[in-house]
């Protein structure tokens, strides 16, 4: 039996399929990192993270209105505040002066989720390739939290990059253990965060899957096996230029890299810069040796501390190194990776003071970099 007439049919229809439209536009901005969602949701999320408004008419405008996300908006804003006196306002000029003609990829292994100092050195990449152990996770389902979780995700956010505002390097340890379990996951909302604070609109986000082959496949989520990655494409307001962020969650070690995958990706990113910092001197040991030879077969320029590339091991026949700043004995727990040789190098380099630091060291006096170009 037929409980409307011909004339109203068209009318139903129509109404159905407004709602159809709705629900499935209001599942999709929620489902972000990996859907086909509306590429301003993805920016909504990542202003949200970031302690900076949505749109009004996001449909995450509603979870900004609540008290922790306010507390997590003001500690954010001081939190930004200090990086960029102290920091971030120093390494840019730095940068400007010493590190013209960037190459368009940007190497940086040992990485984490730390866009901030990628960008700050080379702020004209369009191409920024990031590794580390954290798992590259996804964008909290706001909805499906209560307040309460939702306070405690951005309470254990915040947790997981005081170390990075802090003292510019993250703890690998503490930042999988603050975002663990508690609903905002893995590196993609620290990367949010740090887009967004600087100024960029998130444009995409997929999940990767990499091949034997070196290249690329998109999945519609992380994958199981690693390396796993996520691919960001973004837009740059203040430079007005696209760019493109990968992070892989991958082992460096020579066993982690097992077919070498990951190097074939390298590979196919061309010539590139490399930035090394705080990498627990890793590559100075045998069993990172695989991608230590990678990052010096296919960089042009590296800019690193003294945890990344060992000194000795630049060739000097093919690299001009250049030092900055101060070099003093590693922290005590790396005292055993002592240069004498980068000891020598910056005693008769007469280097250039750094006005910033980096690093385990804990002052300005204490910062050491080299910047290493292919001859």
């Amino acid at each position: 039996m037929r409980f409307f007439t011909p004339a109203l049919r068209p009318l139903r229809r129509h109404g159905l399929a407004r709602m159809q439209a709705l629900a499935l536009f209001a599942a999709l901005s929620l489902w972000l990192p990996f859907s086909l969602a509306a590429e301003r949701a993805h920016d909504d999320m990542a202003r949200y993270l970031a302690g900076l408004a949505p749109a009004t008419n996001s449909p995450l405008a509603t979870f900004a209105q609540e008290p922790a996300w306010s507390v997590h908006a003001q500690e954010l804003d001081a939190a930004w505040s200090r990086l960029e006196r102290v920091q971030l306002s120093r390494v840019r000029p730095w940068s400007a002066t010493h590190l013209s003609s960037p190459r368009p990829t940007l190497l940086y292994l040992f990485s984490g989720p730390d866009y901030l100092y990628a960008r700050s050195f080379f702020p004209q990449a369009s191409t920024y390739v990031l590794a580390g152990l954290e798992t590259p996770g996804a964008a909290p389902d706001l909805a499906g939290l209560t307040p309460e979780e939702r306070q405690r995700g951005l309470d254990t956010l915040r947790a997981s990059m005081k170390s990075l505002l802090n003292a510019g390097f993250f703890i690998t340890a503490n930042m999988q253990k603050d975002l663990h379990g508690s609903g905002f996951t893995g590196v993609l909302p620290v990367l949010y965060v740090f887009l967004a604070r600087s100024g960029m609109e998130i444009r995409e986000v997929s999940a990767l899957r990499l091949l034997d082959d070196g290249s690329l496949e998109t999945v519609a989520s992380p994958s199981p096996s690693r390396p796993t990655g996520i691919r960001i494409r973004f837009h740059d307001r203040e430079l007005g230029a696209n760019r493109t962020l990968y992070y892989f969650s991958v082992d460096l070690s020579n066993t982690g890299l097992g077919t070498g995958a990951f190097l074939k990706f390298l590979e196919r990113q061309g010539p590139s810069d490399a930035l090394i910092k705080s990498a627990s001197y890793l590559m100075h040991t045998a069993n990172f040796s695989r991608i230590r030879d990678a990052i010096l077969a296919r960089s042009e320029r590296i800019l690193q501390d003294d945890t990344g590339v060992k000194l000795d091991d630049y060739d000097r026949a093919v690299w001009q190194v250049t030092p900055f700043g101060r070099y003093t004995r590693p922290i005590q727990v790396f005292d055993h990776m002592y240069q004498p040789s980068m000891t020598r190098l910056f005693q008769e380099g007469s280097p250039a003071p750094l006005g910033f630091r980096l690093g385990y060291g804990f002052s300005v006096d204490m910062t050491g970099l080299l910047i290493a170009v292919r001859r």
